[in-house]
């Protein structure tokens, strides 16, 4: 138990030291008075610059991929491939209304697929803040968003959910 004492001891005589080198009040940051610009015989820049223009963030760049492409990609495991945006194209074979406001549109590497097809199709959803032109069925389409797996009971498939762009 002796051997312990000098750690509260030691701590008592180094919290002061770690102090010393701290200032309570903030040091004040010079400002140049407006009087003496005005005093000046050339024209003062003025006190508040003009904002710069804001940079737009850059466009996502989306990888080019088939309808089989994606669906070969494993869910599970993450490769290249599995860009988080991409493009993909093929043929509207249904589009349909959501009951959560979404607009689902059925895209499939051929326009005469009946019903889904997780071999050959994907799901695309327009969602309400960015809505989109809804296609016409048996049209080619390329959709372009945000790629994602939906794992729900009936449903394993992959997605482009929301849509951000189509090209018609």
């Amino acid at each position: 138990m002796a051997n312990y004492l000098w750690i509260p001891t030691f701590v008592l005589l180094a919290t002061p030291a770690l102090c010393v080198g701290q200032d309570a009040q903030p040091k004040p940051v010079s400002k140049k008075s407006s009087t003496s610009a005005a005093k000046s015989s050339t024209p003062a820049k003025a006190a508040n610059p003009a904002p710069k223009p804001v940079e737009q963030p850059a466009k996502a760049a989306y990888a080019e991929l088939t309808i089989g492409e994606l669906i070969a990609e494993d869910a599970n495991r993450w490769s290249d491939k599995m860009s988080s945006h991409a493009a993909v194209g093929g043929f509207v074979t249904q589009v349909a209304k959501g009951n959560d406001g979404d607009t689902d549109i059925r895209i499939c590497e051929n326009p005469k697929i009946e019903g889904m097809d997780r071999a050959r199709c994907i799901v695309a959803k327009c969602i309400p803040k960015i809505p989109c032109d809804v296609p016409q069925v048996g049209k080619p389409i390329t959709v372009k968003g945000i790629t994602r797996y939906d794992a729900k009971v009936g449903t394993h498939w992959w997605e482009i959910h929301p849509i951000e762009e189509i090209e018609k």
